[in-house]
């Protein structure tokens, strides 16, 4: 693909044009039949027009592109319940991937579609949705070939061989940094401090890999860590094995650095399972550096996460503490926080929780040099 059009305007919109030079295609313009229709969406999400128009006009910027990024499964997900039945995005949904079929542009979904009306009336119609891959080919050869899982069955047997296999990988992945991006709740910016992050190293000359847990990380090239596109092909007892084995990965490579972004919260919730995943992903990265992503009011929750990272993650304190400069509350409604009110909250930070490195989210990248001069003091 090389020009490309995206739907909707979201989140997942917005890092991929905050990130474009990262990718090796061109986003032509975003439709979108809710949030910022004429606006530029370079301009939204960074303040400076790049020629990246927001349309419902599907038919006239089709035209200008080869492939359609969808990062909505045609169905209601998240908290975009009441916009989807207001908008009534369904039935649009299939006006945009029928026309995109049409003009014989290449349809791509970075999400599942598990929604059985919806697979079916694709098949009805003979339109083909690609959904991008979670596991690069080389990796997956890797897992299956140096990674042996036991075999269902026997419950104990196979509670016990996971022991075997624990042992086995624990003198793996010494000659790489391993950095963990994590937050005290979700929609903080893990995503986008990763990014930054692994632009700003790449552009110091270091060599970096990100594994990135949002569902575009083919888009730009690098491992995916999404738990909901990994558990749609394999066990999800087999995920903490995986950030290993991607981390061997970008080791073998050559690798100065990789970088994970944790998904969610790393607190855990109600949910067992979820709760354990969390846990065993950050025992399976063991990061070298933790970088901790906090709220305004999340005192309580620093102090939370600083626990869990010093009992699990191998960290008695985070190499830095971010902040956001806006988070989102509710579906494309977003709080900004003003200069002031950053540079405070920065403040309050630094004296509650003796932390050296205080930014906000999206100047990560002023810490490249710092990060590259800690690197040599730790152990690898």
């Amino acid at each position: 693909m090389d020009n490309v059009v995206l739907y909707p305007f979201n989140k997942i919109t917005q890092g991929i044009i905050r990130f474009r030079d990262l990718t090796d295609f061109t986003v032509r313009a975003v439709v979108d039949f809710v949030l910022h229709k004429g606006k530029d969406a370079a301009e939204l999400v960074e303040g400076r027009a790049a020629g990246i128009p927001v349309t419902d006009n599907f038919e006239e910027v089709f035209g200008l592109a080869d492939t359609l990024i969808l990062n909505d499964p045609g169905t209601s997900f998240g908290n975009n319940e009441g916009v989807y039945g207001e908008h009534k995005l369904s039935q649009l949904w299939r006006m945009l991937v029928v026309s995109a079929h049409e003009h014989k542009l290449r349809i791509i979904s970075v999400h599942e579609i598990i929604d059985r009306p919806t697979l079916e009336w694709l098949l009805e119609n003979g339109i083909m949705i690609e959904i991008l891959p979670q596991i690069p080919a080389s990796l997956q050869r890797r897992l299956h070939t140096e990674y042996v899982f036991p075999s269902p069955g026997d419950e104990i047997a196979t509670y016990l061989s996971y022991f075997e296999m624990d042992v086995q990988i624990t003198a793996y992945n010494r000659n790489i940094c391993k950095v963990g991006i994590f937050a005290t709740r979700g929609c903080l910016g893990k995503f986008t401090a990763q990014m930054s992050l692994f632009r700003a190293l790449k552009q110091a000359g270091e060599k970096v890999q990100a594994i990135i847990t949002e569902p575009t990380a083919a888009l730009f090239n690098q491992p995916g860590g999404d738990i909901m596109k990994f558990i749609a092909n394999k066990p999800l007892s087999q995920y903490p094995y995986y950030i290993h084995a991607a981390v061997r990965e970008a080791e073998r490579e050559g690798c100065d650095y990789v970088l994970l972004s944790g998904q969610g919260s790393l607190l855990p919730n109600e949910n067992f399972v979820i709760a354990a995943t969390k846990v065993s992903y950050l025992r399976a990265l063991q990061p070298d550096l933790t970088i901790l992503i906090a709220g305004y009011d999340d005192d309580e929750q620093i102090r939370d996460s600083l626990d869990i990272l010093r009992v699990y993650g191998n960290s008695s304190r985070p190499f830095a503490i971010l902040i956001p400069d806006k988070y989102e509350v509710d579906f494309g409604e977003y709080i900004s926080k003003t200069p002031e009110e950053i540079e405070q909250r920065k403040e309050e930070i630094r004296s509650r929780f003796a932390a050296e490195n205080v930014e906000s989210v999206l100047d990560i990248g002023r810490l490249a040099a710092k990060l590259a001069g800690y690197k040599k003091t730790v152990k690898l």
